[in-house]
């Protein structure tokens, strides 16, 4: 618990000394607000990204004229998968975006906090400084680096933009949740898990079947 109170702590305060930074350009873009509604997607590799595939194949095309898709940055097959969708959906104002994992695989714990704290600093910087305007909806289904994605899309409702968050849970997760998905459950608008006994397990937690 400890650890989730100073992550967000650190999210927090990161994103109010760059809102701060950019105060003028952010309140501009809050003023003139957006025509059409903005997704932003994570694509978490791997089977993350297989499920994530699956649940953008049923939202409607119309429902989310503009969308940015966030990927590792050394995540190629995310990216490619993510740049095929913007070929064949040329209609949606889309975008890229990479960002460094909060952590690798086999990386050493002692090195973790650097890489997470650059990581946080690219989430902002999606979230804030997105080409595309502030998302109104972050999708995302793991792992840890959509942590810092989320969380700043929670931070921005207090300065006057209200972010909705949707996690979904991977099909995997059948007993219990992930680490990501006990860290963001008390903070996302929806938290979607596909099998029952999660639902009952953990409070606010809904079970909608199988979506990915």
């Amino acid at each position: 618990m400890f650890k989730t109170f100073l992550l967000f702590g650190v999210s927090a305060f990161a994103s109010l000394f760059l809102i701060l930074v950019g105060r003028e350009w952010y309140c501009s873009l809050k003023k003139n607000g957006l025509k059409n509604p903005h997704l932003l997607v994570y694509f978490g590799s791997g089977g993350h990204t297989g499920e994530m595939m699956n649940l953008l194949g049923a939202i409607e095309d119309q429902q989310y004229p503009i969308r940015s898709y966030v990927v590792g940055a050394d995540d190629k097959m995310s990216y490619t998968k993510a740049k095929a969708l913007i070929s064949t959906k040329s209609h949606h104002k889309s975008s890229i975006f990479t960002i460094p994992r909060a952590r690798y695989v086999k990386q050493a714990w002692l090195t973790t906090p650097l890489t997470a704290v650059w990581s946080l600093l690219f989430s902002i910087k999606v979230i804030f400084w997105n080409k595309n305007g502030i998302p109104d909806v972050i999708l995302c289904n793991g792992p840890g680096t959509c942590v810092f994605l989320c969380l700043e899309g929670y931070v921005s409702k207090f300065f006057g933009k209200r972010i909705r968050i949707v996690y979904v849970e991977s099909f995997a997760r059948v007993n219990k949740l992930s680490l990501s998905g006990k860290i963001l459950l008390p903070f996302v608008d929806r938290f979607l898990v596909q099998w029952p006994g999660l639902a009952l397990k953990y409070k606010g937690a809904e079970y909608v079947g199988v979506v990915a």
